[in-house]
Parts: structure tokens; sequence; C-alpha cells
């Protein structure tokens, strides 16, 4: 399953010369249309509040032409858009003499309760929803006794999602908001009640101010509730982009802010992409850039290292579900099976040794019952046969004896040291004869004492 959509918030659409935001909102359609012929083509369509400037009916109906060639470059239909209202989309001078916010629980409940109505939202949002069950119509309408809703899924290639518009503007009023606005825990109750009761594979909250803007009457529950049972907060207001996954005691959630997608060229238009995929949400942010032409494109600021510029989330709710991976056995831990290294010597097997018997008598002779150590140095071309007059030395030995490999790099070292472990003698008596040979040298050593030697001695002879 995957399915993408383009997260836009705060237009602030006004009367008066249009040239400066036609700029900007005609270059967002165009890119829209060419990351859709490259194949980042959204399937919904999220704007997350500020759709207007002043909560005008002038504002929405040029909001209105902007949305429709959004779409039609995105190749979808407006029951693809979900538009939510924010704090420029109150009319303030409709706000006088109402009540700047709710100070207690015990009001909240009663404002909130479903019969009672509502001067904040139908009065000074009344432009707002007039526009928007128009533009919607036999779509979805904006309720007028709650905050929340309506709660719609959508399905998309087999991808259910779940969607539920939250209004956070009802107590907006000046620029002291912070602290003041309030949903409503009872609206929010029955809303993520519908939400649950979807069956959605992703449950997604729209909301226009971050949850910190809420009164301290209902904040905590509110963030809670919503950690609780929805997967990802799409907002806006504060105009920047910016991508949180806050997991607390009662859930997780990821927390997606928008840019503002204008606000004069002054200041950065920033919008994003999203995929989910995979129990994973992926971000793409994108940004207007007004020189050397006018075009929407990736934004590298947002993560800077990461390839393309975009980065993958996992959904905390969905990964705590995904199936542990059974463990792989562990092996029980082998032996190292000791190297067997390659010869260019053919063995003889049985074949008797002839024609160096001279030589081997040398050898007897020379190493025949020293005292102390004794080295004898083979020395001759390559392939003359040092290396099997060593082995038939040895050989003819009763005594233990080792062979080591031309795997000593290093003609100082003692024969000791280039013995594999697996073969090394557990006592130093064990220690009688050995060869050892590298290139065209072999080393002829043995140790004969009746008694094992001090460990500082044996120390100094290996």
């Amino acid at each position: 399953m995957k399915i993408t959509w383009l997260h836009i918030s705060d237009f602030h659409i006004r009367a008066g010369d249009p040239y400066d935001r036609n700029v900007v909102l005609r270059a967002l359609v165009s890119s829209v249309q060419d990351f859709r012929r490259r194949g980042r083509s959204p399937d919904l369509v999220f704007a997350t509040g500020d759709i207007a400037h002043s909560g005008k009916a002038a504002e929405y109906e040029l909001a209105t032409a902007f949305f429709d060639d959004l779409l039609a470059a995105a190749g979808l239909e407006r029951r693809h858009l979900f538009v939510i209202p924010g704090n420029h989309d109150v009319d303030r001078d409709l706000g006088i003499g109402l009540a700047r916010t709710l100070t207690s629980r015990e009001e909240a409940d009663a404002y909130f309760g479903p019969k009672v109505p509502k001067g904040h939202l139908t009065q000074k949002l009344d432009e707002l929803l007039r526009w928007h069950d128009e533009y919607f119509q036999g779509i979805r309408e904006l309720p007028r006794t709650s905050t929340c809703g309506p709660v719609e899924a959508v399905e998309v290639r087999g991808c259910r999602i779940g969607v539920l518009p939250l209004n956070s503007a009802l107590f907006c009023q000046d620029d002291l908001d912070h602290a003041k606005l309030l949903i409503g825990r009872r609206c929010l109750d029955a809303g993520l009640e519908q939400l649950c009761s979807l069956d959605a594979n992703l449950r997604i909250a729209l909301i226009h101010h971050p949850l910190d803007w809420l009164s301290d009457v209902e904040r905590s529950n509110v963030k809670a509730d919503l950690q609780a049972n929805v997967d990802v907060i799409l907002r806006g207001h504060l105009h920047e982009t910016e991508v949180e996954s806050v997991v607390s005691a009662q859930g997780g959630a990821l927390h997606v802010a928008a840019g503002a997608a204008y606000q004069t060229r002054k200041w950065p238009n920033r919008a994003l992409f999203a995929t989910f995929e995979n129990r994973g949400l992926t971000i793409f942010p994108i940004r207007y850039e007004d020189q050397p032409r006018e075009v929407w494109t990736v934004d590298p600021s947002l993560f800077p290292s990461d390839p393309s510029y975009e980065r993958r989330f996992p959904i905390p709710r969905l990964a705590a579900e995904e199936p542990e991976k059974s463990a792989t056995p562990v092996k029980s831990a082998e032996p190292p099976v000791p190297p067997r290294f390659r010869s260019n010597i053919t063995s003889r097997h049985d074949r008797p040794f002839v024609g160096r018997e001279e030589n081997l008598a040398e050898i007897q002779t020379r190493l025949g019952n020293p005292v102390g150590e004794r080295i004898l140095i083979l020395h001759g071309p390559p392939g003359v046969g040092k290396s099997e007059l060593a082995r038939s030395s040895t050989s003819a030995w009763t005594c233990t004896c080792w062979m080591a490999t031309p795997s000593c790099a290093c003609t100082s070292c003692s024969p000791r040291s280039c013995v594999p472990p697996r073969y090394r003698p557990r006592t130093p008596r064990c220690w009688r004869r050995s060869v050892v040979y590298r290139g065209s040298i072999s080393w002829l050593w043995r140790r004969i004492s009746t008694t094992t030697p001090p460990i500082a001695d044996w120390q100094r002879l290996l």
C-alpha cells in the first residue's frame, strides 16, 4: 500500500494587488504538475488553515480559483482536498463581545455540549463555513455544533485513510492567542470514537495550531487523546516546516508542520509531499525559488544530509504492531579449522626417499644430541628438494616432531611463534624437534632436555 499527499498551509489570500501572490501560487501549481510528470503524484491534498487573510467573502472567491487550478495540476477532484480553518479565517470584527477564552473545565464542558449554540463558530467563521460547504457541495460539510469533523474514510489503492479535521480557530481574536484556544474535550471524544471505528490503516488529524497553543484547561488531555488514537497530526500556523516523532506514555504520533505556502516573496514559502508506505512516512519538503526563474523545488534545508533530501519516519503505532522477527538460532561456537596451505611439492606418500642417504646421515650427525639448541640451515635453489629432505630427516626420528608450513613471513621469529595454536604442544617438554622453512631456506630446530626449563628460560627460548 502506498499513498502520497501534498500538505500546504497558510495562504493568506486577500484582496488588492494580486501580482506577488499570483507569482508564487502560479509557480506552485506549475511545479505540482511537473512533480506529477516525474512520478511524484499526490493522491490527496491537505490544506491546514489560513486560507484567507481576514475571513472575508471576497478572499474565498479568490481561493476557489487557486484550489481549482491546483487540483487540475494534480489530476484530482474536489473530494480529494481537505480544508480546515486557521486564525486568519476568523473575522475578528465579528468577535467583539464574545468570550475571549474559557477559564475552567466546567465552563468548557458546558460550552462544548452538543446542543449549545456556538457563536464563536457560526459568527466569527461564518464566511469560511459558507464557502467550504458551497465548494464541497455534495461531498462534505463542516459542523456548526462541534469543532471536530466531519470524520471521513478515504480509500486509495487498497489503503484506507481515516481523516479527522479539528477546528482550533474558534477562540482566535488577536495576536495574543497563545494558551487561550480550545477544541473541547467533549467534541474530541466523539470525533476520536468515530475515527477509531473506521478500521483505517492510517489515522490523520488536521489542525491549524500547535497543541501547545491550547488552553491549560484541556491541553494535556487533548495531547494524550491524540497521541493514543492518531498516527499523524498535520498542522500549520508557525510558517516553518517541521517533523517530529513524539512518543509519550499514552502513545506515539508524527507531528508534521508545513511552512507557509505564501507569505510574500520576502519570506520563505514552503510545502511538503508525504508518502505513506510500509508502516512509515517519507517526507519530501519543497520551497519556492524566485531566481533565476519562479519555481518550487526540493528544500534541502530540512534534511541536508539525507539522500534526495527526504527522510522516512516510522509510524509509532504501526511500528509497535509489527510482529517480531523470529530470532535466528545461534550456532554453537566451533573450534577454528586450521588453514590448509597449498604446496607445489607432490606428496610421495609411502614411496621411499632415495638418493639422499649421505645428506640424511650428515643431518643426523650435526643434530645428534646437543646440550642446548642447535640450528641447521638447508640452503639451495628452489626445487632442489630442501623441504623433502627436512621432512625425511624429522620422520626418521622417533621423538615427537612437528613441521611448520610456509606461513611465517619473518625469518627472525622462533619456531614456536610459527606454529598454529591448535598444533602447539601443551608442555615445553614436547618440543623436541621442529622444522620451519621459508622461501629457499629451511631451519632445523631441536631442543633436547631431560627436564622442563624454568618459565623464564622457556619464554626466552620461544
